[in-house]
Formats: C-alpha cells, sequence, structure tokens
C-alpha cells in the first residue's frame, strides 16, 4: 500500500452536525461558515426540525447533507445527525452561531498531536448586531466578524470552560461547555447515549455529563467560534418546563448508571449552584401562574437538594434576595461607620 494511502487510512474524519428550526437566514450563515474551513469536514450535516421547515428551500443547491425529521426538538435534530455520520469524530454547531475559519484545522492538529483525546471545546467571541453590554462587538456575518476580532478586546470569562482533570466533577456543578465548538469521538458519543430524546432544555447539559463518565473533556486555547446574541437565543427563555426538565436532568445524575462514575464531591457540595437553578424553575412556574408545575419542581428538589433550608432559600423571589441583599451592604456600611466614630 503507498505511503499516502496509509497516512489516509490513519488520519481521523470530522463530521459537522447543526439542527436547525426556522432559522433559515442564520442557518444559511452557519453552514457557510462550514464551508469556509481552512482544513474542509468530511461531512457537513444539518438537520431540519421539521419536515416543512424554511431552512429546506433555504439551503437547496449547498454541498451539504440535508435531512428532516418530524419536529421532535433539538436533541432529536443532533441524534439524527450523529446517526448519518460516517467520520471518527462529531462536532456541533447550532444554527445561529459561526466557526472561525481555523476552527478544524486547529482541531485537528490537537487530536494528531494526542491521539487519546476523546472530547473538546474551544473558546468563543459574543457578537450581535448591535452589541450590547455583554456582547464583545457588533457584526452581522463571518467577514464582519473576522474584521472586528483583529481589534476586539476579550470581555468574557471563559474560564469554567477549563475543566480538564476533573471534567466530571465540573460539570456536576452546572453545564461547562458550548456546543458550538463542542466535538466528541463518535464512538464515545454513541456509548454516552447521545442526547436525551424529548427534552426542551439541558439536553446538551446531560450529554456534556454522560460523557464525561468515558473521557476528560479538553480546551482548545484559541477562540474559534462566535455566539450570536439575538432575540430568538435560547437561553433568553425560560419556560416553567425548561425549568423542571433541569432539575430532572440534575436528579438524573446522582442515579445509578451503567457507565462508570468518576471521582467527584458529595452531593452537599453542590448546593449553592443546584439553589440556582431551583430558583430560577420556581420563578419560571410562578410567572407562568403554574401551581402543579411549582409544587413538582419543589417535590424534584428533594433529591439534589436534600436540606429543607436550601429549598426554602431557593424559594425566595428574585426581587426580595436582591432587597435583602442591599439592606445588608448597607447595614454593614452602617456598622463601618459606627465604629470608625468610636
Amino acid at each position: 500500500m503507498p505511503d499516502n494511502a496509509v497516512e489516509d487510512a490513519a488520519r481521523p474524519t470530522f463530521a459537522l452536525v447543526i439542527p436547525t428550526h426556522q432559522r433559515p437566514e442564520f442557518v444559511v450563515q452557519a453552514v457557510e461558515s462550514a464551508l469556509r474551513q481552512s482544513r474542509p469536514f468530511d461531512q457537513v450535516i444539518v438537520v431540519a426540525d421539521g419536515v416543512d421547515d424554511a431552512a429546506i428551500a433555504a439551503l437547496d443547491g449547498m454541498p451539504i447533507e440535508l435531512h428532516a425529521i418530524e419536529h421532535a426538538g433539538v436533541a432529536a435534530a443532533r441524534n439524527a445527525g450523529v446517526r448519518h455520520a460516517r467520520a471518527d469524530w462529531v462536532c456541533f454547531l447550532d444554527d445561529d452561531d459561526l466557526l472561525h475559519p481555523d476552527y478544524l484545522s486547529r482541531l485537528v492538529a490537537e487530536v494528531v498531536a494526542a491521539p487519546h483525546i476523546g472530547a473538546m471545546n474551544a473558546r468563543y467571541w459574543s457578537f450581535a448586531a448591535h452589541a450590547g453590554p455583554d456582547d464583545e462587538f457588533s457584526a452581522s456575518n463571518l467577514d464582519e466578524c473576522l474584521e472586528a476580532i483583529r481589534m476586539a478586546v476579550a470581555k468574557k470569562d471563559l474560564k469554567y470552560l477549563e475543566i480538564e482533570g476533573r471534567s466530571f466533577d465540573l460539570l456536576l456543578e452546572r453545564l461547562r461547555g458550548s456546543m458550538s465548538t463542542a466535538a466528541v469521538r463518535r464512538e464515545l458519543l454513541l456509548r454516552a447515549g447521545g442526547f436525551p430524546h424529548g427534552m426542551v432544555t439541558a439536553e446538551d447539559w446531560a450529554m456534556y455529563v454522560n460523557v464525561a463518565r468515558l473521557t476528560e473533556w479538553r480546551l482548545l486555547g484559541e477562540r474559534l467560534a462566535f455566539f450570536r446574541d439575538h432575540a430568538r437565543t435560547a437561553t433568553r427563555s425560560g419556560s416553567a418546563l425548561q425549568g423542571l426538565t433541569a432539575l430532572r436532568v440534575i436528579r438524573s445524575f446522582w442515579m445509578p448508571s451503567t457507565l462508570p462514575t468518576p471521582p467527584h464531591r458529595a452531593l452537599s457540595a453542590y448546593r449553592q449552584h443546584y439553589r440556582h437553578v431551583l430558583g430560577w424553575a420556581l420563578q419560571a412556574c410562578w410567572r407562568a401562574h403554574d401551581l402543579r408545575a411549582y409544587l413538582d419542581a419543589l417535590a424534584i428538589a428533594r433529591d439534589i437538594l436534600p436540606r429543607r433550608t436550601d429549598r426554602l432559600r431557593a424559594a425566595i423571589p428574585m426581587w426580595l434576595r436582591r432587597h435583602a441583599r442591599r439592606f445588608r451592604r448597607q447595614s454593614l456600611r452602617l456598622r463601618r461607620c459606627s465604629s470608625r466614630q468610636r
């Protein structure tokens, strides 16, 4: 066999999966960023979450694999993409985000240098058509993003992504990953169960945790993606069902699993993080005037926050917590002033 044939056989292959739902104007840009990679993907797979999705027509004629499923949510769309993938690695990109042209070449270099790696993430930039206080620059497409980062100053603290060596333990606290830079060996992803079907939120968190049962998550140092902030960003919304789903996902982390369970802290060590999720879920139920969901959230929380005081603290409305913090700060200042006068 010729030397170049041996090299090709040993070279890892990479598929990109882009799930999309009713965002044709964004998914076209996402696909274009995938096709502009300095090292091309072996497969670019778009899964439309809905057989009549407008993306099907918008992407017609592009050199990609386009599949449509009955509307079932982002988890089902990603799982369908994984099933169609024929590569060693599966990468993911949300339909409203963009990849830097060097994303895959940098990923390949890391895999070749460290063949034991099983899962990877990269840092990212945040942008919007009209940048707000949490965005790093204004842009509307990939070319504008590439121009902007020549002078942009990084605002976001992305240290939360640095979890290698304690991936499972730290992921039990919160999602410490970015789906639009995630890459996992396909066989590990399948062993981990992919994305839990039917979830309306936190399906990515569940995937990250289950993959961490099998391998560590490595972080690439460069910012290799662009996360778009806009009015329809999923993280802006919060329904009672999403709150309940997030709590159920956390509870599932602590149930017996057929997968390995790496070292981690005791349940009580995660109280602060789980109180935050419970508080968010209860507020969503309160806004929806859904008493049944509110009570269901408190019932689920008994398994992840066994101390009654933690559940009570989470139930305090956010506005009251802000007033309480302000009152404590004012009281502390008054005590300091009083002690100086003495």
